[in-house]
């Protein structure tokens, strides 16, 4: 999801916001902010292809992506996230404390 094509940042910016808002909230919650809504997924994919978006379309899509699930791009998103959160978070190991 990391591709330099212009028409990829609405889609991009979305499906990282949703695996940001499912590392916090979990994977079983509903977003409520409209940036995470059908209309929002919607806009970008029809930005993406530059047509009107079926239903079939956005349920394909929404499938592909993963939303609600705990499988799909979203997820790949919120793991690598999580990877990175991991990495560049110190451990208390790695603190140093002066008495």
């Amino acid at each position: 999801m990391n591709s330099k094509d212009p028409k990829m940042a609405a889609l991009s910016a979305y499906v990282k916001s949703y695996a940001e808002f499912e590392m916090q909230y979990g994977t079983t919650a509903v977003p409520t902010d409209p940036a995470l809504s059908d209309a929002a997924l919607r806009s970008a994919l029809a930005q993406l292809s530059n047509k009107p978006v079926t239903d079939q379309t956005l349920a394909e899509a929404k499938s592909i992506l993963g939303v609600g699930t705990d499988s799909g791009k979203i997820a790949e998103v919120r793991d690598a996230l999580e990877k990175k959160s991991e990495t560049s978070a110190p451990s208390q190991s790695d603190t140093v404390t002066a008495d």
